[in-house]
């Protein structure tokens, strides 16, 4: 019988829902004809132990590491026992008591006491004078001596009596059992177990060290009999327990199960929400898999749960889980003190709140709120300080009529156990805003609040609208607890891993090995785009790069890192490392300099000398920067793989002699001679010893390459026969050439060039200004999206930058990068600007008083109108402007997606000889109210960023011709879709299927009409239209409206579904019966109509929707812009679908002339 074995090492008891879990996945497992057996911690009592699921107590330490007293789990009081105290205070407090009882006894110890201090200072003060007389010098002195004598007799065997107690206690202390670690007890149990390939196992709780030592332990494993792993992550990448964990960290083992091919064939990762699936997958070529919470489902339907709610005549407000402060129990007090008179007080509501701590004795603030809560009555507010039993815990859930939820939003972007048994047990819930918890809800089941301030205020709105909450609560239960169950669960785990295909790359024996290049360069100097520019320049020539990169002594690190590992990832380098960490003792330092055959004794003692007077010399700067440490990673990786090193300072020749390469092939750069800076430093006249020194050192290096044209033939007059080179030779640009010679003089004929042709584009930016371009969800990141994706299938390097707190990272062969803006006066820019046109604007109206073309704008609308302050902002940004001037450098041409970056992108562009092309979405001027100044600001901001560019691209002839009238030539090239994907629609019953599976709560047989769009205002606009449309229509037909132009809501003959997968939307395609798309405004062409005119959908729209494309109204589609008029015809094609087949036939063969592949062929064009 195949075996299915849930690993938690912190299942010690009841509290959180490690036991929920990890029984009902078991029995899931059961159910499905597998053996469960669960492994937990040692300290789980055998009373837990779920039916006949075999449960292994095994586990000394829980997913922190830390080991787990058997003993004392069960407790979670605080400890408050007294200490035991000295005898002498023992005494002391037993003689105070005596003298609280008999009052004589107290006046005649005053008065000893008294009697004795004023003795003590007789005696003290004779002391003093006594040393003032010469008896005192000889006399009090030899008793002074002869006392510490004693003392010290006295002393010395005190010493060696406590020296052997401690020891004793030492040995004592040390005589423990060893606690096992985690993989520990893995050897241990799991070979009991005999478990074989066609077994599974899950860990759905663990540590990143934990995560790296079970890395260790099943790479050492025998794979022909290694039962299939799943690891459920449940924590953000960001976490602090995440980023902080020590060892390698998450990246690292994510890739090292890649590396070494455990993933995918005998190891799973998944995680619980769709924003962690993508930050997870982008750490790694792992791909992680979403799944359910589990839990068992079948808890809520026990009767006996059911006993005595229906009779209660109050509303029972619950909180459920530990007391912690990252689920906001710190914020109850300040609640039931808001309820305790409209609610608590006359009994209508009482709450409950569970209050046991997940820590010894509780955090403080925690201990605090629970003080102030016990003062309240237990009818109105009842405590549970213990960790309850499941059926306990599920009664409570049951009794529930509001369950509040106040969790810290950043710590819950995870999920929630909790929220999920209450959505499933359909009870209303209350929940922070910005947290996974809010995306799960809307308001018409739940109350979303924003700041911990405005708690009460939204389970106030609760309790007032609780009876419809409650039934709307009660519709979603059934969808919710469908996509939630361990059986779900479990199919998710056991479901072969879909691996998307990939474009890879066979690397094939060459005739020739392409030549190894090692860049050996400080941190510092990657600053200067012109040793960018050089390693990629070497990596375009072809040559396998390696980079060492290291910090200089004394250098801080840079506060531009992230940008600049950014630039290294891009140019194409096989493999860097950053080394930062110097040996700091000077033991090091003095036996480097003793040992050294490159100084002489001379120089020996002048540096010994010079570091102890910490004066700082050529010759110590030397020395010191030898303490850099060097892996043995890369001694074994590097060593006899390179054909060339090129170095950046004669300070390398102990790394470079350390990872055994040949110093006469290195390419050395010099860009000044140190003994002359030395000198300059010091303002003193140049040490010849230690310049005739650095001069020998350079000799050793088998080409010199220098920075200036008079430092070349200065050192070629020092060395006539070194091979000497410019790098500059006109004071501005690098000299390939020159670089290439100096490489051939060691390669050979090995040596690689890159093509000169400046008709081949290699590498190409998009500039994209909105953050949401992986999702693509909007028209327009799904347009730029598919030209990024044309490009980069032909082969070119595709990078799209954009702004976001996002890390950046690849998806395909596409390089997203994001920008983090630090600059804190981009709203004063916008206020400054604002103002000035408000003047402006006054100035213009008083001299042009007749115009009567121009209305004047209030305050007000200048500041609701993002245009033209959107242009404005970025042009102040240093940072930005220079982090531009990085990611253009290494570009053969450049695609800006909307104008509002071109006047700092232009510029860049024309310094570099870098080719810009502007995509104009639609005419941006347009969107603002005609005739106002504003309008013709914006304007006059739009044809000056179109001017910068070398070549634009309209979306629509109406643009087209449009910018022309300003002269502006601009090629149009349409939206374009991928109309292979969405030609074949799913089958009739399958996206049925599919529907009813989404939610089946939904009549998905009754005819509906569909609405697709983003959250922009004329979709919301158009939202409303439809709205009013299904109110009026008749029954027999419904409205759904998808994605971020509406939340989730169900109203009469309405459904709005906020945002769903792409396969949902398929399913939605193919049953509804027609599209509605009554746009009333809107500029460029809609993403949304071609996508259903390929999907051979009947559209039915305004000529706003149709905008952009040659449509003929009654052969492709159906323009009808009196929106009174819908229903009626709505209703014609609900009641006669036959009659409009060809309409939807032709919409297809309409789109059908919109593939991308075919359109964006112009782009192609337009960067050769």
């Amino acid at each position: 019988m195949k075996k299915f074995v849930v690993i938690d090492h912190s299942l010690c008891n009841l509290q959180g829902h490690h036991y929920e879990c990890s029984v009902a996945v078991a029995e899931a497992a059961q159910r499905q004809g597998y053996q469960p057996i669960i492994i937990a911690n040692q300290s789980l009592k055998e009373s837990l132990a779920a039916g006949d699921i075999k449960i292994i107590p095994a586990f000394q330490v829980d997913w922190f590491n830390n080991p787990v007293n058997t003993e004392n789990v069960g407790s979670i009081a605080p400890d408050l026992s007294r200490p035991t105290q000295p005898w002498q205070e023992r005494w002391r407090h037993q003689l105070y008591l005596w003298q609280q009882d008999h009052r004589e006894l107290k006046i005649f110890l005053e008065k000893v006491e008294g009697s004795t201090q004023r003795l003590k200072e007789w005696f003290k003060s004779d002391l003093k004078s006594l040393r003032s007389i010469p008896f005192a010098n000889t006399t009090w002195g030899l008793l002074k001596i002869l006392w510490g004598i004693a003392r010290l007799v006295v002393k010395i065997p005190r010493k060696i009596i406590s020296k052997v107690v401690d020891k004793f206690n030492k040995s004592e202390e040390n005589f423990v059992v060893e606690t096992k670690s985690f993989t520990q007890t893995l050897e241990e149990v799991l070979p009991a177990l005999e478990l074989t390939a066609t077994d599974h196992i899950l860990i759905h709780t663990f540590s990143i060290e934990q995560l790296e030592e079970l890395f260790y332990f099943l790479n050492n494993y025998n794979r022909d009999i290694l039962p299939t792993y799943h690891l459920l992550f449940r924590r953000d990448t960001e976490d602090p327990l995440v980023v902080n964990a020590t060892g390698i960290g998450l990246k690292k083992c994510l890739e090292k199960f890649c590396q070494t091919e455990l993933w995918p064939s005998k190891i799973r990762f998944y995680t619980d929400t769709q924003d962690l699936v993508r930050k997870h997958s982008q750490l790694s070529p792992a791909i992680f898999t979403q799944v359910p919470i589990p839990f068992r489902q079948e808890k809520l339907h026990l009767e006996n749960f059911d006993k005595d709610v229906d009779n209660k005549k109050f509303i029972h407000i619950v909180y459920l889980g530990d007391a912690r402060s990252e689920k906001g129990y710190q914020h109850l007090p300040a609640l039931v003190a808001d309820l305790w008179t409209d609610y608590l007080k006359p009994g209508l509501a009482k709450f409950t709140i569970q209050s046991n701590y997940n820590v010894v004795g509780g955090e403080e603030v925690i201990l605090e709120a629970k003080l102030k809560l016990c003062q309240y009555p237990c009818s109105a507010v009842e405590l549970i300080d213990h960790a309850l039993e499941p059926d306990a815990y599920y009664h409570l859930l049951a009794s529930a009529d509001v369950v509040v939820l106040p969790y810290n939003p950043i710590n819950y972007q995870r999920t929630s156990g909790v929220l999920t048994e209450a959505l499933a047990a359909g009870k209303p819930v209350v929940v922070p805003q910005g947290s996974w918890l809010a995306e799960q809800v809307d308001e018409t089941r739940a109350g979303i609040y924003q700041n911990p301030q405005d708690l009460p205020r939204s389970v106030r709105y609760v309790l007032e609208n609780l009876a419809s909450l409650t039934e709307k609560a009660g519709q979603f239960s059934p969808h919710w607890q469908s996509i939630q169950s361990p059986d779900y669960f479990l199919k998710c785990l056991l479901k072969p891993l879909a691996i998307p295909l990939v474009k890879t790359v066979e690397i094939q024996p060459e005739v020739s090995a392409r030549p190894s290049v090692l860049m050996m360069m400080t941190l510092d100097k990657l600053s200067d785009r012109d040793n960018l520019n050089k390693i990629r320049y070497f990596c375009r020539c072809g040559y396998k790069v390696y980079g060492i990169f290291y910090r200089r002594l004394g250098q801080a690190n840079s506060l531009e890192w992230d940008y600049v590992s950014d630039d290294l990832q891009q140019l194409g380098l096989k493999q860097y490392w950053i080394l930062q960490d110097y040996y700091v003792d000077d033991e090091f330092h003095i036996n480097f300099a003793k040992n050294s055959t490159n100084l002489s004794p001379e120089q020996r003692e002048k540096y010994l000398r010079d570091h102890y007077e910490r004066r700082s010399t050529l010759i110590t700067d030397w020395v010191q920067s030898a303490g850099l440490i060097i892996p043995l990673e890369l001694q074994n990786k590097l060593r006899s793989n390179i054909d060339l090193v090129y170095a950046d300072s004669f300070f390398c020749q102990y790394y470079l002699r350390k990872l055994d390469l040949d110093l006469t092939k290195t390419v050395l750069e010099v860009d000044t001679l140190h003994a002359y800076d030395d000198a300059l430093r010091q303002r003193k006249e140049i040490v010849y010893q230690d310049f005739q020194w650095e001069i020998d050192q350079l000799k050793l290096f088998g080409v010199l390459l220098t920075t200036t044209e008079p430092l070349a033939f200065k050192l070629q007059e020092l060395q006539p026969q070194t091979r000497i080179y410019s790098l500059k030779t006109n004071g501005q640009c690098i000299d390939y050439e020159r670089l290439n010679q100096a490489f051939t003089d060691i390669l050979g004929e090995k040596v690689l060039s890159e093509t000169n042709s400046k008709n081949v584009v290699k590498k190409v930016v998009m500039l994209y200004p909105w953050g949401d371009m992986e999702e693509r969800r909007s028209g327009a990141s799904q347009r730029s999206g598919k030209v990024a994706d044309f490009l980069a299938s032909q082969g070119l390097d595709m990078t799209v930058f954009t702004i976001g707190d996002r890390q950046s990272n690849w998806q395909g062969q596409i390089h997203y990068r994001y920008f983090r803006s630090t600059f804190a006066q981009g709203e004063l820019v916008q206020k400054i600007y604002q103002e000035a046109f408000v003047s402006w604007q006054k100035m213009l109206d008083i001299s042009l008083a007749d115009n009567i073309n121009f209305s004047p704008l209030s305050h007000q609308e200048l500041t609701e109108n993002w245009l033209p302050w959107i242009y404005y902002a970025s042009r102040f940004d240093q940072k930005f402007q220079e982090t531009l001037e990085r990611l253009i450098d290494g570009a053969d041409a450049v695609l800006l997606e909307y104008p509002f970056w071109a006047a700092i992108a232009g510029p860049i562009c024309r310094r570099r000889g870098v080719k810009l092309i502007l995509t104009a979405h639609d005419v941006l001027a347009k969107q603002l109210p005609p005739h106002t100044w504003l309008a013709q600001v914006a304007l006059a901001e739009e044809l000056q960023a179109l001017r910068e560019a070398d070549e634009v691209v309209t979306l629509s002839p109406d643009d087209q011709a449009f910018f022309q009238s300003y002269n502006i030539a601009s090629h149009c090239v349409p939206i374009g879709l991928d109309t292979q994907a969405t030609v074949d629609l799913l089958a009739p019953e399958t996206a049925l299927a599919d529907l009813q599976a989404f939610d089946p709560t939904i009549d998905w047989r009754k005819p509906f009409c569909l609405f697709v769009g983003s959250q922009h205002p004329p979709n919301v606009k158009a939202v409303e239209q439809i709205q009013a449309l299904a109110q009026v229509g008749g029954g027999h037909w419904q409205a759904i409206a998808v994605g971020s132009c509406c939340s989730p809501i169900r109203q009469r003959n309405f459904l709005a579904l906020g945002k769903v997968s792409d396969s949902v939307l398929q399913a939605l395609y193919q049953r509804s019966a027609l599209v509605l798309i009554p746009l009333e405004a809107g500029t460029g062409m809609s993403v949304k109509t071609l996508e259903a005119m390929a999907c051979g959908k009947v559209i039915l729209g305004t000529a706003i929707a149709f905008r952009g494309y040659p449509v003929e109204s009654g052969v492709d589609c159906l323009i009808n812009n009196n929106l009174a008029t819908y229903v009626g015809v709505i209703e014609d094609i609900i009641q006669h679908p036959h009659q409009y087949d060809q309409l939807g036939s032709s919409a297809r063969n309409f789109a059908q002339n919109y593939d991308y592949r075919q359109l964006y062929q112009t782009y192609l064009d337009l960067l050769s």
